[in-house]
């Protein structure tokens, strides 16, 4: 039965699901990503994005209802992809309690480090977060569960239950920000050896913490 002006409409700006394993969608997923972090937000189209991949703006369009829902599934795509790394990050440490802790953050640091595009695709979410209201729940459900994740992993290299560590959502909240925050500084000012310098104090503190944690100390 053929569709009314009315029910086509609708169909047209329903919300369809994402499939990340689709080829065609993971490479404007890609393409949104570079295109985001080279020239913000507000400066990217949808054309844009399609002329990047060879396709017709029709086409994203056909994945992707808007610009808005296009950067909610970057992030959503992106934070995923580096909550895995994390847990290969966290999986692989070895060593002592205290030792795997510290390897696994510093893989974190690496893991990061590595990819500038992702920072300056955290940095235009970001400021767009503040004039989408969307955006803003999406973004902090991403750093919540990425909090949790990093937490779930510390406590299972130190070999203790997560509830029992103290401030352990306070270690993961920290963790992530100065994570973050050298990422972002790094990006910036483009000096590797100060933020690495100012990573090595952070981990300093967090081992003398988590010595005191081990031994049953304050």
């Amino acid at each position: 039965m053929e569709k009314t002006p009315s029910e086509a409409k609708d169909t047209e700006h329903a919300p369809r699901a994402v499939d990340w394993e689709n080829p065609r969608v993971a490479s404007i997923l890609a393409a949104a990503a570079k295109c985001f972090a080279e020239n913000g937000f507000s400066a990217t189209t949808l054309a844009e994005i399609g002329k990047e991949l060879g396709l017709r703006k029709s086409i994203v369009h056909y994945y992707f209802a808007s610009k808005g829902a296009l950067i909610h599934e970057v992030q959503s795509y992106a934070y995923h992809r580096y909550l895995d790394q994390v847990r290969a990050s966290l999986g692989a440490a070895e060593g002592s309690q205290t030792k795997r802790a510290l390897s696994a953050m510093r893989s974190l640091r690496e893991t990061i480090r590595k990819n500038p595009a992702a920072t300056a695709l955290n940095i235009e979410v970001w400021s767009a977060s503040r004039r989408d209201p969307e955006l803003k729940r999406r973004s902090a459900g991403l750093q919540k569960d990425a909090r949790k994740l990093i937490g779930e992993g510390i406590a299972e290299v130190l070999g203790a239950d997560a509830s029992k560590i103290p401030q352990l959502e306070g270690l993961t909240t920290l963790l992530l920000a100065v994570l973050n925050g050298l990422a972002i500084a790094e990006y910036v000012e483009g000096d590797d050896a100060k933020t690495n310098e100012a990573f090595e104090v952070f981990l300093f503190v967090v081992r003398a913490g988590l010595k005191a944690v081990l031994s049953g100390g304050e």
